[in-house]
């Protein structure tokens, strides 16, 4: 199994500039930008941003667009636990679009 330089975490497997743009993007753009990455490239990114707390969301996203194999080889065992965590993100995501009967969002009673 061969692994790339995303153990290194100092450095972004993309250029500056492109990270910059995803993450001033909606979700959709992270996708379109995201596919047009090769898939070796697309892992590295994705376990890259999964590895830092305030990149995690986006890096799960990326991760919802890499296969499994690209992930393992990226970062072996923790490629496969974010391969599994993408793919639960992605179906919470879908989820979350989805009304209750009637089609008005929930009322929280949380007291803020």
């Amino acid at each position: 199994m061969h692994r790339s330089g995303s153990t290194d975490l100092e450095n972004c497997p993309v250029p500056e500039d492109l990270l910059k743009n995803m993450l001033d993007a909606t979700l959709n753009v992270v996708s379109d930008i995201g596919s047009q990455l090769p898939d070796h490239q697309r892992a590295a990114l994705a376990v890259y941003c999964y590895r830092r707390s305030h990149l995690r969301q986006l890096g799960l996203s990326l991760a919802a667009l890499c296969s499994r194999t690209a992930l393992v080889m990226e970062a072996g065992h923790a490629g496969e636990l974010i391969h599994v965590q993408a793919q639960a993100h992605n179906v919470n995501e879908f989820d979350a679009g989805i009304r209750p009967r009637g089609g008005k969002a929930p009322v929280s009673l949380h007291v803020v």
